[in-house]
């Protein structure tokens, strides 16, 4: 790429870091410090959102200052590109966040078409198992790779030290395992909640029951459009990177290097689709879910010392919720019925006299 190019690059690449670090911290610390939103999903989601930020960490930065980067050789040289250089880091925290999705999937069916099992319930035991495995299967299917990687002296670059088979086998699992295997996975899940949800007729009268269809179809909503920004911002490159081990195309330049093909320049417009997605989750989140984004919204204010409590002072009652509690205003001789705290909204009051 031209130097032109590789400004805006790297223009692109710090602005997405700075919002991956502040988006994703902030679900996990809303999740983390507020009873209320500690529920299986939004565990799962927290999960996701460590799996993105982890990936911003040890991604984005190697684009930034791939061209300044010089490391040594010898075994310093492989020890770094096994650990930080190559970025495999990242790539575990990519088949994590990817594991992760395929369990909110699962989460989304059974909660939707088979809401009275008790073998699918996420039960806090089950959750933390779920979230291990996400995080050891990763480990795992990165330890070939990570196995093989040496630092070569006549490239100056990161390299595979495998024979040509096992890279084209490497490739497909990428493409086929962690790419349309999950995808397609998801897809089948996704269509079956979504035709329960919007393609079922619903007769209930009862209020509760369709505050409940809201609520799920709300959140089936912002879990599906982040699996469908995962599939379109991932398919590209484990595209390319198939094509590339099989021969299909023509790639003599490494990213290293500052060659103007239109290969590479498909490939590193790829790393940022890649980026995207571990950018914009958190943004879903606020725009499609109200609480998110409230609570999102109360953790800004108070960290930079806002004192407006006509946004955020509703919530800081929301974690003791009460249904159908009294209260009595002693002293005033008021009496008050509270049928929704969360809302705050008061059925009524009734004035009575001590």
């Amino acid at each position: 790429m031209t130097s032109t190019n590789d400004i805006i690059f790297k223009v692109v690449f710090s602005l997405m870091l700075t919002i991956n670090l502040l988006g994703n911290s902030l679900v996990i610390h809303v999740v983390l410090r507020n009873r209320r939103m500690q529920t299986p999903m939004n565990y799962l989601l927290s999960n996701l959102a460590l799996a993105d930020l982890l990936f911003a960490v040890f991604f984005i930065p190697r684009r930034l200052f791939i061209t300044e980067l010089k490391q040594p050789g010898g075994w310093v040289g492989d020890f770094l590109c096994k650990t930080f250089t190559h970025a495999n880091l990242s790539w575990v925290a990519s088949v994590a966040a990817v594991i992760t999705l395929l369990f909110i999937a699962w989460e989304r069916y059974v909660a939707i078409i088979h809401p009275h099992s008790l073998r699918g319930r996420m039960t806090k035991g089950k959750l933390r198992r779920l979230i291990i495995f996400s995080w050891v299967a990763s480990v795992i299917f990165l330890l070939p790779e990570t196995w093989v990687l040496y630092y070569n002296e006549q490239i100056r670059s990161c390299a595979w030290g495998f024979p040509d088979w096992l890279g084209k086998a490497d490739s497909a699992m990428w493409l086929f395992v962690i790419g349309l295997f999950p995808l397609g996975t998801m897809g089948i899940l996704y269509g079956r909640v979504v035709r329960r949800l919007w393609f079922t007729t619903d007769h209930s009268a009862n209020t509760a029951q369709r505050t409940l269809l809201k609520s799920r179809k709300r959140v089936t909503k912002a879990v599906l459009l982040v699996t469908v920004v995962l599939g379109i911002s991932w398919l590209p490159n484990l595209i390319y990177y198939f094509l590339e081990m099989f021969q299909l195309i023509n790639d003599t330049a490494t990213i290293e290097t500052s060659v103007n093909s239109s290969e590479k320049l498909f490939r590193v417009v790829s790393y940022v689709f890649i980026s995207i997605n571990s950018t914009v989750n958190p943004i879903i989140y606020a725009t499609q879910d109200r609480t998110f984004r409230r609570y999102m919204w109360r953790t800004l204010t108070n960290c930079f010392g806002s004192r407006n409590r006509k946004v955020s002072g509703d919530l800081q009652e929301s974690r003791a919720t009460v249904s159908g509690a009294a209260f009595v205003l002693k002293g005033v001789g008021i009496e008050c019925k509270i049928k929704n705290a969360e809302e705050h909204d008061l059925d009524y009051c009734q004035q009575t006299q001590q």
